[in-house]
């Protein structure tokens, strides 16, 4: 049997496994996907092949559409990169689980059930602890104003997906959030971070954009 062979099998049983109730399997990216209203739940099983054994290494998603939907005309990235782009991902060694999984014929079964295992309680941990907007802020926002997180130092969505969850869950803090992401904005920026540099002309348009969307009443 072929490593793409195991690995069509992996995929065909997890198909049947409970705690997969209600996903859909998307070939194109290999991920199991399950969409409610603006809450999208993602497991994405990449793989490859190392000295003939299959390798899994799943990443565990959470996207709220809400978050970023108002960013899409002034988003530069492709309609799906902006689709598939989460709030918040995780992989198994940032939840002090095991990252990568040997399959091979010879221990199916047994691999099998180490991978199936470790996706049941990886996803529990993430899709039980980012079910709604005001657990993300409280998870990501908070150690932020608390100075127990650091900000991202590249890219650029985190920026305005940060200063809208903020501004949608917590309008009081939103001012004291706003200076932290747009004096690390600008920290990155004199150092000409490429994905910033593409909104940094616009940037005063596009959070007034935003926050003429979400009011704070």
């Amino acid at each position: 049997m072929t490593n793409k062979e195991l690995f069509l099998l992996a995929i065909e049983q997890l198909k049947t496994e409970p705690f997969l109730k209600g996903f859909k399997f998307r070939k194109r990216d290999s991920s199991f996907i399950q969409q409610e209203g603006d809450l999208r739940r993602h497991i994405e099983l990449d793989h490859w092949n190392k000295e003939g054994v299959l390798i899994v290494y799943p990443i565990y998603m959470v996207r709220f559409d809400i978050l970023l939907r108002w960013f899409e005309p002034y988003n530069v990235k492709s309609p799906q990169t902006q689709q598939d782009n989460p709030s918040i991902g995780f992989t198994g060694n940032m939840l002090g689980r095991q990252d990568e999984f040997r399959i091979t014929e010879s221990t199916f079964e047994q691999d099998y059930t180490t991978l199936r295992d470790s996706l049941a309680e990886c996803s529990d941990m993430v899709f039980s602890s980012y079910s709604s907007l005001r657990e993300m802020y409280d998870r990501v926002i908070i150690p932020i104003l608390e100075g127990k997180r650091a900000l991202p130092d590249v890219g650029a969505d985190w920026a305005f997906k940060y200063l809208t969850l903020t501004r949608m869950v917590s309008p009081k803090d939103y001012a004291a959030v706003k200076a932290l992401v747009l004096a690390q904005v600008h920290k990155m920026a004199d150092r000409h971070e490429p994905n910033i540099m593409d909104y940094i002309s616009r940037l005063d348009e596009i959070i007034n954009v935003m926050e003429q969307h979400y009011p704070i009443v």
